[in-house]
């Protein structure tokens, strides 16, 4: 993108724009350094050091829109989710829902301009046209058309603040996956809250979503809203709830799916009785045994924690379209947060030594 405004067009006065708003440092939350990184879904994220939270910033907003609708999403989000972000019980009155929806997605569409311009170029972010689309309703304070939101409950420990950006899919029954994706899962976490939705962006698109989790529907609605509700969201199952998997369809036979390109690691292949499988690195391969493979044309599915070469510890999952990443990090928390992961230990014992893993429960039984 050109240095001008990627809102509104303007091609001076660009100022700092906090990817999370920097009231979130005064509400009494944990203020203890954290780690930030960002980068593709199917790539290990770069890290940009560590510090305080909430102190990142981007340079592509201009003062005008930093000062005026963008903040004025930012005062009513701090009134109304302060007490949620703090895990406190309460609600959001159904004035305040367009607000709220589209200032996630001002948060989301922010978070995507961390990563370098050339990780951009290449197709990592959103388009521009849903920065200027976004503007275009700022008076409206209300989010995209064909956005649909829930808000929930976040329990786990990993995330003070996380912003997940995931390309959707619709496939349907027998069909092979489409080259372009026609939507995008968000997922926004600060403190116990936590944000999901989806929004289609093909045009004439028009999909109705619930989702399985029992979650109240902020937007569109007309509703209160109690908080919290539904099923809450802790560190062993994020990184699938992030993809969109609990977001269900009313129209049979089509289903709303991950972009197989962004979420999935690269092809793998058979080597013997293994199978060897590009890290995110994008340096190493490891490997893990074959029966996984058949086990998962069984619709038996299968965790397991490897390390490659640049000591990263990974945490994989086998699925029907093979093996996805879900977790990347040092080995102890690695093996910590598999430990969380419910399911039966496994030990396979052939030529090529002891592998260990874990039998998952299916997606039914694990929500």
């Amino acid at each position: 993108m050109a240095r001008t405004c990627v809102f509104c067009g303007a091609g001076v006065g660009l100022t700092r724009e906090h990817v999370f708003g920097d009231w979130l440092t005064r509400i009494g939350l944990d203020l203890s350094p954290v780690a930030y990184g960002a980068g593709p879904l199917n790539r290990l994220m770069r890290g940009y050091g560590a510090g305080r939270p909430f102190r990142q910033t981007v340079r592509y907003a201009c003062g005008g829109c930093n000062g005026g609708w963008m903040n004025r999403l930012e005062e009513v989000a701090k009134r109304v989710l302060t007490p949620l972000i703090l895990g406190e019980s309460g609600s959001i009155h159904p004035a305040d829902h367009g607000a709220i929806a589209a200032w996630a997605q001002k948060t989301a569409l922010v978070a995507m301009l961390v990563s370098p311009e050339d990780d951009r170029a290449r197709g990592y972010g959103l388009p521009e046209s849903e920065y200027h689309q976004l503007y275009d309703l700022r008076d409206a304070m209300e989010p995209l058309p064909d956005t649909q939101l829930w808000v929930g409950r976040y329990e786990g420990r990993a995330r003070t603040a996380s912003v997940w950006v995931v390309p959707l899919v619709l496939k349907m029954d027998g069909e092979n996956e489409l080259d372009q994706p026609q939507g995008y899962a968000v997922t926004i976490v600060v403190g116990q809250l936590l944000l999901h939705g989806a929004r289609m962006t093909t045009v004439d698109l028009h999909l109705e979503l619930s989702t399985v989790l029992g979650w109240a529907e902020l937007w569109p609605s007309s509703r209160p809203i109690s908080w919290p509700s539904g099923e809450p969201v802790d560190d062993a199952t994020f990184i699938a709830f992030s993809e969109g998997t609990e977001l269900r369809g009313t129209t049979p036979h089509l289903a709303l799916r991950p972009w197989k390109r962004a979420t999935a690691l690269e092809e793998s292949r058979a080597v013997g009785s293994m199978v060897e499988l590009p890290t995110l690195c994008g340096e190493h391969v490891v490997y893990y045994p074959l029966v996984l493979v058949d086990e998962a044309v069984h619709h038996r599915f299968y965790a397991f924690i490897t390390e490659c070469e640049c000591e990263k510890a990974y945490l994989i999952e086998t699925e029907l379209d093979g093996a996805h990443f879900k977790e990347a990090g040092t080995p102890g928390a690695i093996a910590d947060l598999y430990g969380t992961l419910p399911g039966e230990g496994y030990v396979i014992e052939d030529d090529n030594g002891r592998f260990c893993c874990k039998r998952l429960l299916n997606r039914l039984e694990r929500t």
